[in-house]
């Protein structure tokens, strides 16, 4: 199907029932959480916290590229694995610290949800952070469904995590 310029969207009658977003960098940003638990993890471990403009492009690519970043680690190496998992659980106690919705997003939310419309999530984040994170925001009981990462076997950008989504709302 050809790319559909602006004018011709308006004759398409397709109707929306929800719509979906992402967490991390999307709806909300994590980053800030994120980062404060590397380098909690990296005075931990004797080396010195990184710049969060040095640490803020690697959020979204998630805990092992964190741990690339900071360490200058490859998942073989023997320490790669206990480091990550000393991050996730420095990250699940300080998950919503900093951790806020981007601006205008709760606007969205509200919008969508007075227009008769549902919302949901779909993350790569595991389930076990991402129900914390968005009970912290106020928004799981909100959300018409939840994908995380460990839902599926596939993983974005997999499309089953999407079309889950799209079946459980």
């Amino acid at each position: 199907m050809p790319l559909l310029r602006k004018s011709e969207l308006s004759l398409m009658h397709i109707p929306v029932k929800t719509v979906l977003f992402d967490l991390d960098g999307t709806l909300a940003d994590t980053a800030p959480d994120l980062a404060a638990s590397l380098n909690a993890v990296l005075e931990a471990n004797g080396r010195s916290p990184l710049p969060f403009e040095t640490i803020r492009p690697a959020v979204s690519h998630g805990g092992m590229a964190l741990i690339r970043l900071g360490f200058g680690l490859e998942p073989a190496h023997p320490d790669f694995d206990p480091l990550r998992q000393q991050l996730l659980r420095q990250y699940a106690g300080h998950i919503a610290v900093h951790t806020r919705l981007f601006p205008g997003m709760e606007e969205v939310l509200e919008h969508i949800e007075q227009s008769g419309m549902n919302w949901g999530v779909v993350t790569n984040k595991p389930g076990w952070l991402t129900r914390p994170l968005l009970e912290a925001l106020d928004l799981m009981q909100r959300a018409a469904c939840v994908v995380s990462g460990d839902t599926l076997a596939e993983r974005k950008p997999d499309p089953a995590p999407m079309l889950h989504a799209c079946e459980l709302a």
